[in-house]
């Protein structure tokens, strides 16, 4: 009897990876792309990009439905090119970059959605996961594949924002992000 639960065990591995083996991984970075983000402090509007990140996109024929993305951002990379600005996104009442150096978004499921896709996913930020939908559009052009998008992201629910800053009148909860990358072929899939 166990070794009949072992030869299905072990063809679900095998259909497992043979599903993931037909994919086509690609990446991409700050070299490659861009993710802004925007909000509003004290009235103000405020933008800001993120200068270290790396995203990893795994598809079937450019279907995004068929995809798995996974993004981790250095926290530390974030600016909005002005000194007292990043100091205060840096520091420990933001993002608190040097505990939390990383923000991670993995995506689980992705569907179509008018012109685009609606990804939902796992977004961990300082020390706390919530699900984080993502809109989502792929294009090729020639050889070129482009992933863009954007989402909306409520920053006092990932505790970015204490002391100070957790006041939302001077720091509005929402803030925007965007993105556009060229994805790259990703020679760690082969």
């Amino acid at each position: 009897m166990a070794w009949k639960v072992i030869i299905v065990l072990m063809l679900a591995l095998a259909m497992a990876a043979s599903a993931v083996a037909g994919q086509t991984c690609y990446r991409s970075d700050a070299e490659h792309g861009e993710i802004e983000f925007s909000g509003v402090a004290e009235d103000n509007l405020v933008r800001g990009d993120f200068q270290e990140f790396e995203v990893r996109v795994c598809l079937d024929n450019d279907e995004l439905s068929s995809a798995h993305i996974e993004v981790e951002v250095q926290t530390g990379s974030a600016s909005v090119g002005i000194r007292q600005g990043d100091e205060a996104l840096l520091g420990e009442e933001m993002f608190f970059a040097e505990r939390y150096p990383t923000a991670t978004w993995t995506s689980r499921t992705i569907e179509p959605d008018n012109d685009a896709y609606r990804a939902e996913g796992e977004l961990e930020l300082r020390g706390v996961s919530a699900p984080q939908a993502v809109r989502l559009r792929l294009a090729r052009d020639g050889d070129t594949l482009r992933l863009s998008g954007e989402a909306e992201i409520f920053r006092m629910e990932f505790e970015v924002g204490v002391g100070e800053f957790a006041d939302t009148e001077f720091v509005k909860d929402r803030v925007e992000l965007e993105f556009d990358l060229e994805l790259v072929p990703d020679s760690q899939s082969d």
